[in-house]
C-alpha cells in the first residue's frame, strides 16, 4: 500500500505548497499598509530620496553588508540574485527581520537622542527545479523622516525684536517588492535576476514664519510619488576543492525612472494666516541610479571571509533641482563556525563581524553630505529540535557614524540591534506510510 498513500500525500503536499505560495504573495503585497512606518528621525533624509537601505538580511547585516560573492543553502542573499540557485531540492526558506535603533544627534555642544523600531524585510525562497531557485521579498529602499526648526533674530525696533522661524518636516520613502530567479547552468557558474516593483511617496515641507503679522509668511511643499519597475542582474563564479571554496560575484542594475508623474513643489505666500497666492513648480523625474557591484568570498572549514565594493551613479541624477553625487561603498565581513554539522548547541552557532564605508550621494547647498562608517558583530543561534536543526535566530549589533559634512553641521551616531529569524522547512519531503 506504499504507492497509493505516497501519491495521495504528494498531491496533498503540492496543493498545500501552492496555497502557501499564493498566500505569501498576498502578504508581500499587503506590506504597503502594514509596514508604512519607516522609523527615521534624521534631518539628512531631507535631501535626495532619503536614507538608502542596503538589501541585507541577517547574515549579511552582521558581516558589514557583504554578499555579492557569497552563496549558502541556508541563507537568502538579496545582494546577488545568482545566489538563489543554491537552494536545495527539499528546502523552503522564510526570512524576516526587524531592528531597534537609538540615534544620537550632536551639533556643537547640543546633543539629542531618538529611538525607533522598524520592520526590515520579509523574504521567501524555494526551488523550482534542479539548480533553479526563486525568491520573493519585501524590502525598504529609502526612508524619509524628520521634524526640526531653526530660529533667528533679524532686527530690533521700537516694537521689539523681529524673529523668523523656519520649520522643516518630511515623511515617506521608497519601498520595493522583488521577485527573482537564480540558475546554475554549470557547477562553476550561476546567474540570476530580480524584477523589482518600486512604490511609495515623499513629502518635504518648509515653513518660514515671523513673529509679526505685517510680514508675510511662506510655506513650500515638495512632493513626489513613486510607481515603477526596475531590474537587477548578477553572476557568480565558484571554484572549490574538498576543504576550500572561492566565489567571485558581480552585479548590475540599470537606471530606472521612479514614476511617470514628475515631482513638484507648491509655494504658498501666507498673509494674515490666509494663503494669498500660490505657485506650482515642476521638477525633473527622480530616478534609481545605474549601479555596479563586485565581491568575493573565501570559505574554509570553519572561516568565511568576504569583501564587496559597489558604485551607484547618482551623479547624473537631480533631486528637486539639486544634483547628486556618485556614491561608493566598500565592506568587509568574516564568519566563524566551530562546526558545520552535529547537534551540539554552541558548536552549531555562527559568529560574525564586519565593517563598511559609504560615501554620500547628495549635496547640501553645494557641500557633499555626510559619509558613513559602520561596524557590526553578531551571532546566529540554531533552533534545534527533533525535526529541524537548520532554522536560526540571527542577532547583531551595529554602530554607524555619519560624520559632519562641514563645520557646524549635525553629526549622527546610530546604535542598532537587529533581530532576524530564518525558518528552513523540509516541506518537499514525502511521507511514507507503512
Amino acid at each position: 500500500m506504499h504507492v497509493p498513500m505516497r501519491a495521495e500525500r504528494a498531491m496533498h503536499s503540492m496543493t498545500k505548497r501552492n496555497n502557501i505560495i499564493a498566500g505569501l504573495l498576498l502578504v508581500l503585497l499587503g506590506t504597503v499598509t502594514v509596514f508604512a512606518e519607516n522609523g527615521m528621525n534624521s534631518p539628512y533624509t531631507r535631501f535626495g530620496i532619503g536614507q538608502l537601505n542596503v538589501p541585507q538580511l541577517g547574515a549579511s547585516r552582521a558581516m558589514g553588508g557583504t554578499g555579492i560573492g557569497m552563496r549558502s543553502v541556508n541563507q537568502i542573499n538579496m545582494l546577488n540574485p545568482a545566489s538563489y540557485s543554491t537552494v536545495d531540492t527539499l528546502t523552503f526558506i522564510l526570512d524576516m527581520g526587524c531592528s531597534l535603533q537609538n540615534t544620537n544627534f550632536s551639533e556643537n555642544d547640543v546633543r539629542r537622542n531618538a529611538r525607533n523600531a522598524t520592520f526590515d524585510h520579509l523574504a521567501v525562497q524555494y526551488r523550482l527545479r534542479p539548480h533553479l531557485g526563486m525568491t520573493m521579498a519585501y524590502l525598504p529602499y529609502s526612508s524619509v523622516g524628520y521634524s526640526y526648526q531653526t530660529k533667528e533674530s533679524l532686527f530690533t525696533d521700537e516694537d521689539g525684536t523681529v524673529t523668523t522661524t523656519n520649520k522643516y518636516e518630511g515623511e515617506g520613502g521608497l519601498q520595493q517588492i522583488a521577485v527573482g530567479l537564480g540558475w546554475r547552468p554549470f557547477k562553476w557558474l550561476a546567474v540570476g535576476g530580480n524584477v523589482n516593483y518600486f512604490y511609495g511617496y515623499l513629502q518635504h515641507k518648509v515653513e518660514n514664519q515671523y513673529n509679526v503679522s505685517t510680514i508675510d509668511s511662506r510655506t513650500k511643499i515638495y512632493s513626489a510619488e513613486f510607481n515603477a519597475i526596475g531590474y537587477d542582474l548578477g553572476a557568480q563564479l565558484a571554484f572549490s576543492n574538498k576543504k576550500n571554496r572561492f566565489i567571485a560575484g558581480v552585479t548590475y542594475s540599470p537606471s530606472t525612472s521612479l514614476g511617470k508623474r514628475k515631482p513638484y513643489a507648491i509655494d504658498y505666500v501666507i498673509s494674515n494666516n490666509i494663503a494669498a497666492s500660490s505657485d506650482t513648480l515642476p521638477y525633473g523625474h527622480l530616478s534609481r541610479p545605474e549601479s555596479y557591484g563586485a565581491g568575493f568570498s573565501y570559505a574554509g572549514e570553519h572561516i568565511t571571509v568576504a569583501a564587496d565594493a559597489s558604485l551607484k551613479r547618482f551623479g547624473s541624477a537631480l533631486f528637486f533641482g539639486q544634483s547628486g553625487l556618485d556614491s561608493y561603498r566598500a565592506s568587509l565581513g568574516v564568519e566563524y563556525r566551530p562546526t558545520y554539522n552535529g547537534h551540539h548547541f554552541f558548536k552549531s552557532m555562527a559568529y560574525r563581524a564586519g565593517a563598511y564605508y559609504s560615501s554620500t550621494y547628495f549635496n547640501i547647498d553645494g557641500t557633499p553630505g555626510p559619509d558613513e562608517f559602520g561596524a557590526s558583530v553578531g551571532v546566529a543561534i540554531p533552533i534545534i529540535n527533533g525535526w529541524n536543526q537548520r532554522s536560526t535566530v540571527s542577532i547583531s549589533g551595529q554602530y554607524i557614524h555619519a560624520q559632519q559634512a562641514a563645520k557646524g553641521m549635525i553629526a549622527e551616531n546610530y546604535l542598532r540591534l537587529n533581530v532576524g529569524i530564518t525558518f528552513i522547512e523540509d516541506w518537499f519531503t514525502k511521507w511514507r506510510v507503512n
